[in-house]
């Protein structure tokens, strides 16, 4: 059952999906036609889901489940996973991409998981810069600590 993102409760269940580039205002238009669809019928053991989705600065897809409502099962969530399988397929867009989003002023960027260190010690990257984290699992948390200081994110161990 597809709801509006905004009536969420702050306790829903979300997984952020990092495209692997910037899209279109007509790809966020397509794929948000297509989840309109996919989100309308999901279901766990066949109990309707309360979901929403909603993008973020045209690089991020935010699934959301309100777990109060009814909680999404494995196979429910392997269903949202080939939805965006779909998307990959027939759009040629990778929601899997785990590079680092920082923002340089008010820029955002991106640079490879596996350089975050090479980052850091090149100076790129300070313990002020803002980083998007994308360990949070609820919607409380994408509002409170998506957006959190390199310092207090996974990197934290390269400041010290």
């Amino acid at each position: 059952m597809l709801v509006d993102f905004e009536t969420l409760p702050d306790t829903s269940k979300v997984w952020v999906y990092q495209a692997n580039r910037m899209l279109l205002e007509s790809e966020i238009n397509e794929i948000s036609k297509y989840l309109n669809g996919q989100v309308a019928l999901w279901e766990s053991h066949g109990s309707p889901l309360q979901a929403s989705f909603q993008f973020f600065y045209d690089k991020f897809l935010v699934l959301g489940v309100n777990t109060e409502f009814q909680d999404p099962s494995g196979c429910s969530i392997d269903t949202s996973t080939r939805w965006l399988k779909n998307i990959q397929q027939n759009l040629n867009i990778d929601f899997f991409d785990r590079s680092i989003a920082y923002f340089e002023n008010e820029s955002l960027n991106f640079f490879p998981i596996l350089e975050a260190k090479k980052q850091v010690l090149a100076g790129k990257i300070s313990a002020e810069t803002t980083v998007l984290n994308h360990q949070i699992g609820t919607l409380g948390e994408l509002k409170s600590n998506w957006k959190l200081k390199a310092s207090d994110s996974f990197m934290k161990k390269y400041f010290v």
